[in-house]
């Protein structure tokens, strides 16, 4: 659809209420998907845990990420991946803190702690210890106003969203361009769910594709893929997560539903 197409009939909608994000707990298998020759990568095992809690009336959300994998390398053997993150982001925009940790075979091998304010003008500065403050533009969105955001566009049947994201993975913020599908019926989804929630199977979820670029590079190649089906509640299912060379699959198995109001 032409780009001024699109915008006639975006602004021509009805109006659509901002998205609830369900508060939850999704578990992941991950798997070794495909590789490129270049890739030295022989296997990939592991799990995946995505939590998320808070929301508007606790004033902010809070996040528990955790990603453990058993990497088969042609020249190294197998060696163990456990990175962790955990953030709050304040309801608002107005306020993120961040803290990443990763372990290598049992040995903590990196660690990153954080704060990014907006300030007055809508730029964010972003506080490490011991770094030179860092300065991002008004557009970059955190992860929790990413998601709904990326919901809106899709209710709205906007099929591109284009904006920064920073999720304290990186050292500043990732320029993205997300391609949004036509809903449809998921298939093939037997992940168990608990908890008071809709059900995966009453929801059509929509096909999106990520691509996030380094900031500082100009030739506009993405560093990073990443595809799923993204349910209008907020879960997503059927991970693809595209290093260029190497793909890790992620199955959903598990969801747990939180209350929306328990802080």
């Amino acid at each position: 659809m032409p780009v001024i197409t699109a915008f006639f009939a975006a602004s021509l909608a009805p109006a659509i209420a901002a998205p609830a994000l369900q508060m939850h707990r999704a578990v992941y298998d991950l798997s070794l998907g495909h590789t490129q020759p270049v890739s030295d990568v022989t296997g990939v095992d592991g799990r995946m845990v995505v939590e998320w809690r808070g929301g508007p009336a606790c004033g902010g959300y809070t996040s528990l990420q955790r990603v453990v994998t058993k990497v088969g390398l042609v020249d190294q053997g197998v060696v163990s991946n456990d990175v962790r993150l955990s953030y709050w982001e304040a309801a608002d925009g107005s306020e993120f803190r961040f803290t990443r940790t990763e372990y290598t075979d049992g040995e903590l091998t990196d660690r990153q702690e954080g704060t990014a304010r907006r300030e007055k003008s809508g730029e964010i500065k972003v506080l490490r210890e011991g770094a030179e403050p860092l300065t991002m533009p008004s557009e970059t969105l955190f992860p929790m106003a990413y998601n709904r955001e990326l919901i809106e566009k899709a209710q709205a049947g906007q099929r591109v969203m284009s904006r920064p994201l920073f999720d304290g993975t990186e050292e500043s913020e990732n320029p993205t361009t997300a391609f949004i599908g036509k809903s449809l019926v998921a298939q093939g989804l037997d992940a168990k769910v608990e908890g008071k929630g809709s059900t995966l199977s009453a929801m059509k979820p929509w096909p999106v594709r990520i691509s996030y670029y380094d900031p500082a590079e100009q030739e506009g190649v993405p560093t990073f893929e990443m595809g799923y089906l993204l349910f209008p509640n907020g879960i997503s299912a059927t991970l693809s997560l595209d290093y260029l060379d190497v793909e890790v699959k992620g199955r959903l198995s598990e969801v747990t539903y939180f209350d929306p109001e328990g802080c």
